[in-house]
């Protein structure tokens, strides 16, 4: 009888251990967007969903590679001077979805809390104005970004925020439109607000 208990502590402990080195989630969220030196509305909200993989390599750390599906959502709404100055101007919606691909360092100073910060590259996989007209003359076709944030563990349910810096500038060469302005500086600044769920603990 000793053990058998004595065994069934010891698959315990091993399956403890083996959830700070291999889990695998799912998350969804939230986008609050906005870009430097053009002509939008700040903070449009937009969504993001994906999954993560949280590689301990130690009792603090962990490597975090994820992959999301993101939006960017970029709403123009001319002002009564801009329509004065240029009639032709409409109110316009874009919306960019990304492939990103973020690689973060975990810290995990508390037994719940958690703080996130690495590199992002996101793909650009679509461009719509308007719902329905492709926009890719207007936009690059990949951006790079940092990450930093926290995430709030609560026990295989997990609730996260973060701030993404965009560090180039997602204007293309090409002309672009007339109530996207200054196309040589557009770099994003995004909040991002969400939930998750470990799937798998190995």
């Amino acid at each position: 009888m000793k053990k058998v208990a004595f065994i069934l502590m010891g698959c315990i402990a091993l399956n403890t251990n083996a959830q700070d080195k291999l889990a695998i989630g799912i998350k969804v969220g939230q986008n609050f967007t906005s870009v430097n030196n053009v002509n939008v509305d700040h903070n449009s909200a937009s969504y993001h969903l994906g999954a993560s993989v949280q590689i301990g390599i130690g009792p603090l750390f962990s490597i975090v590679p994820e992959a999301i599906l993101t939006q960017t959502k970029l709403e123009a709404n001319p002002t009564a001077v801009d329509l004065v100055l240029n009639p032709g101007l409409k109110p316009e919606t874009f919306h960019l979805n990304y492939l990103a691909i973020p690689l973060l360092a975990q810290y995990k100073p508390f037994k719940s809390l958690l703080f996130q910060a690495g590199p992002q590259y996101s793909i650009l996989l679509d461009q719509k104005k308007d719902g329905t007209e492709n926009a890719r003359t207007a936009f690059s076709s990949g951006e790079f970004a940092l990450v930093g944030g926290a995430k709030i563990d609560l026990g295989g349910f997990f609730i996260y925020g973060r701030y993404v810096i965009g560090m180039n500038n997602i204007g293309s060469a090409a002309e672009g439109y007339s109530n996207l302005k200054d196309q040589s500086t557009w770099k994003t600044r995004q909040w991002q607000l969400g939930v998750g769920l470990s799937l798998f603990n190995f």
